[in-house]
Parts: C-alpha cells; sequence; structure tokens
C-alpha cells in the first residue's frame, strides 16, 4: 500500500489553485491536454508511466489521436482525493509543458 495523505477540501482547493490545468469533478481530478501530434501523445504517455510507475500511482487516461485527457484519485484511500494525486498531477503538467501540450 501506498504511503498517502488524504486532503481537506481546502488543501484540495488551494493545490489546484496552482494547477491551473487541473479541475475537480468528484471524486476525481481531472486535465485534458492537446499535443501536436498521435506520436508525441504516446511519447507522452509513456514518460507520464514510466514516472507513475517509480511513484507506484496509476493515473488513469484517455487517449484519442493527440489528445490525452486524465481523471483520477486514489483508489486505496476510498476514492478520495491524496497528496499523490496532487504529485502526479504536477508531474503530468510539467510533462505536458516539457511537450508544448495545450490545455
Amino acid at each position: 500500500m501506498a504511503n498517502y495523505k488524504i486532503l481537506s477540501d481546502a488543501e484540495i482547493r488551494s493545490a489546484l489553485a496552482g494547477l491551473p490545468d487541473w479541475s475537480l469533478k468528484a471524486p476525481n481530478i481531472e486535465a485534458t491536454f492537446a499535443l501536436k501530434t498521435f506520436r508525441d501523445a504516446i511519447a507522452f504517455i509513456v514518460e507520464i508511466a514510466i514516472e507513475a510507475e517509480v511513484m507506484n500511482h496509476h493515473p488513469e487516461f484517455h487517449n484519442s489521436y493527440n489528445i490525452v485527457s486524465f481523471s483520477f484519485c486514489t483508489h486505496d484511500a476510498g476514492m478520495k482525493i491524496t497528496d499523490l494525486d496532487i504529485e502526479t498531477a504536477k508531474r503530468i503538467s510539467a510533462l505536458a509543458k516539457r511537450f508544448q501540450a495545450m490545455p
């Protein structure tokens, strides 16, 4: 089982204020990114998969050509938003910037 902290509503709002790509749609946090090409979208997903494996926290995503959408929370925490979700979102947004993805 992963080490995490379940966040309060105020902590979630505060964290998402610093992550403009992300929004709350209970019970998940969500974001969608448009990449330049399908190849870029797949490379983006692979990089995220590597990060997620290192963190042992695996986000749910959907890919359609150059669009990659995320919607996740921590299942082990009873479908709550945790600090791991926020850290994962930060890493995804940082990779999106590196790939020049548009939210």
